[in-house]
C-alpha cells in the first residue's frame, strides 16, 4: 500500500536523522568531565542546590519548626478563593490577618468570608475592629480551643537571618532572608524639617530649603553647612534623616549650622511632611514580578525581607531558625521586598484582644501632638497680638 505523500516524507525525514546520528532518541549524551576538577565541581553544586531555599529538602527542613505555627494559622476564603491568611491570637476564636484583603478598594468589609483550618474544619467569620496604621483586621470565629500563636518578643533577627513564612499545610509558604531590621516606615507621623542635603568636601550641605517649611521659618538657608542637630553631631546624611526621625510633628529642635565663617544656632518647630511628599514610586521590575499588595508602605513598624509572597499570602506567622515567631507578613511590596509587623509591636496591640477591639497605644503620641500643636498656636496667636500692637502704635505715630 502507497502511502501519502506527507507521512512518506516525515518518515523519510525520520531514517535520515537516524542514520546521521541526529535522531532525538538516539542523540549521544553528552561527554562529562571525569576529572578531579570537574567531578568536585559537580559535588559542589549539587550541594549548593541541595542547600538551596528553593529546594524541596530546604523546605522540608523546616517543616518541623513550622509544626507549632501552622496549627495557629488559617486560610481566610471568599466564596471558597482564598484572599489572606490569618493568625489565631486568642483561643477564643480570634484571629489576626491584613485588614485591606478583606475590605475592598473604599474600605468596606467584605462579605461571606470564613477561616480554614490546619485540620480542614472551615468557619465563618466576622471582622471585629481595624487598624489602618497597621493595616490589621481583628476576625471573630465562633470557636474555642484554638491553638494562639507564642510571639517572641526579645528574638530580633539580625539582617541576613533566615526566616519562614507559615501556613495551614506542613510545608513553608515561603523562604527568605531578612533584608532590614524594624524600622519605622510611617512618615506621616515623624517630624519633617524640610530640606535636603549633601555630602560636600566633608561637610553636610543644604542644597535645597522648602518653601513656607519648618526650616524656612527657622532660618536655614540653601549652602548653610550642618554641625549638629540638639547637640548631636552630624556627618553624613544617613545621621541627618535619622536624628530628624526620632522627632514627631511640632517637636522643636536646635539646628547649629556653619553660614560662611560664623555659626549659628536656630530654633526649628518641626511639621508633618506633605502629603504630596509620600507615595510610592513604582519601579517597572516591580510589576513585572508579579501581584503587589494593595496596601503596602507607611507601617510604624516592620521588618523588610525578601520572602516572594502572593497578596494572599500576607497575614501568617513568621518564624526564624529557632522556631520563634518574630512577627506576621503584612505586604508584599516589590520584586525582592516584603514587609511583617513584629511581634512586640503586635503583643502592644493586642492587650484588649477578648473585647474584640485593638489596643491604641499610638493614640498618647497623637494627644502629644496636639498638645505641642495647640501650644505651637498659642505661641503664633501671642505673637501676632504683639506684632499687631506694633504695629498700631508705628502708625500712631
Amino acid at each position: 500500500m502507497k502511502l501519502p505523500l506527507l507521512p512518506r516524507l516525515l518518515l523519510a525525514a525520520g531514517w535520515l536523522l537516524a542514520a546521521t546520528g541526529w535522531g532525538f532518541a538516539n542523540e549521544p549524551a553528552k561527554p562529562e568531565d571525569e576529572s578531579a576538577d570537574g567531578v568536585a565541581a559537580a559535588e559542589s553544586d549539587r550541594a549548593q542546590d541541595q542547600f538551596s531555599r528553593e529546594t524541596p529538602e530546604m523546605a522540608t527542613a523546616w517543616s518541623s519548626l513550622l509544626e507549632t505555627a501552622r496549627r495557629s494559622t488559617a486560610r481566610i476564603l471568599r466564596e471558597g478563593k482564598p484572599i489572606a491568611l490569618a493568625t489565631a491570637v486568642n483561643e477564643k476564636g480570634w484571629l489576626l490577618t491584613k485588614s485591606s484583603e478583606v475590605h475592598d478598594s473604599k474600605g468596606k468589609p467584605l462579605a461571606s468570608l470564613s477561616a480554614q483550618f490546619s485540620g480542614g474544619i472551615t468557619l465563618e467569620v466576622k471582622i471585629s475592629d481595624t487598624h489602618s496604621r497597621y493595616d490589621l483586621a481583628l476576625l471573630k470565629v465562633e470557636a474555642r480551643g484554638l491553638t494562639p500563636v507564642e510571639w517572641d518578643t526579645a528574638a530580633t533577627p539580625a539582617p541576613g537571618s533566615y526566616l519562614a513564612a507559615a501556613g495551614p499545610e506542613r510545608l513553608p509558604v515561603a523562604i527568605g532572608v531578612v533584608s532590614v531590621a524594624p524600622r519605622n516606615m510611617d512618615d506621616a507621623h515623624k517630624g519633617f524639617l524640610g530640606i535636603s542635603v549633601e555630602n560636600e568636601e566633608g561637610n553636610l550641605r543644604i542644597r535645597e530649603v522648602g518653601a513656607h517649611s519648618a526650616a524656612s521659618e527657622a532660618g536655614l538657608l540653601k549652602n548653610d553647612v550642618l554641625i549638629s542637630i540638639n547637640g548631636q553631631s552630624i556627618n553624613t546624611v544617613s545621621d541627618f534623616i535619622q536624628k530628624i526621625a526620632t522627632h514627631k510633628p511640632y517637636d522643636t529642635v536646635k539646628v547649629l549650622i556653619r553660614r560662611g565663617q560664623e555659626d549659628k544656632e536656630l530654633s526649628a518647630t518641626l511639621r508633618r511632611r506633605d502629603e504630596n511628599h509620600v507615595g510610592l514610586i513604582e519601579d517597572a521590575r516591580n510589576l513585572m514580578s508579579g501581584a503587589l499588595s494593595r496596601n503596602r508602605t507607611g507601617y510604624p513598624a516592620a521588618l523588610q525581607h525578601d520572602m516572594f509572597l502572593e497578596p494572599a499570602e500576607c497575614g501568617g506567622p513568621v518564624i526564624d531558625l529557632a522556631g520563634h515567631v518574630v512577627g506576621i507578613n503584612i505586604a508584599r511590596s516589590g520584586r525582592i521586598e516584603s514587609f511583617a509587623i513584629p511581634s512586640a509591636t503586635l503583643v502592644d496591640l493586642l492587650t484588649k484582644v477578648e473585647s474584640g477591639k485593638f489596643a491604641r497605644p499610638e493614640l498618647d503620641d497623637l494627644r502629644n501632638e496636639v498638645k505641642n500643636a495647640e501650644a505651637l498656636l498659642e505661641r503664633v496667636r501671642k505673637d501676632t497680638d504683639r506684632l499687631k500692637s506694633q504695629l498700631k502704635d508705628a502708625e500712631g505715630n
